[in-house]
């Protein structure tokens, strides 16, 4: 299947942030609070923009094919 960078993206942050509570519990490793917030904004935001870049590049037909050259399930399948 098609790999969904948005959720990996997504999922990766919040299990950095797991991982890094469970590493404050279990040897005293801190993060700065005020670095967190606005490193998981970014990360977020990046995922969003790397989900609409795909979403584009999969409508337009992909890398191969020039913009405005897509062909539609129906215009290959009617022609046979």
């Amino acid at each position: 299947h098609e790999t969904d960078f948005t959720s990996l993206i997504a999922g990766l942050l919040f299990a950095g942030i797991a991982i890094a509570y469970l590493l404050h519990l279990a040897v005293g490793f801190t993060i700065d609070p005020e670095l967190v917030v606005p490193a998981l904004l970014i990360g977020l935001g990046v995922a969003g923009l790397a989900g609409s870049l795909v979403a584009v590049r999969r409508r337009n037909g992909g890398p191969g094919q020039p913009l405005g050259e897509t062909e539609t399930f129906e215009d290959d399948h009617a022609s046979r």
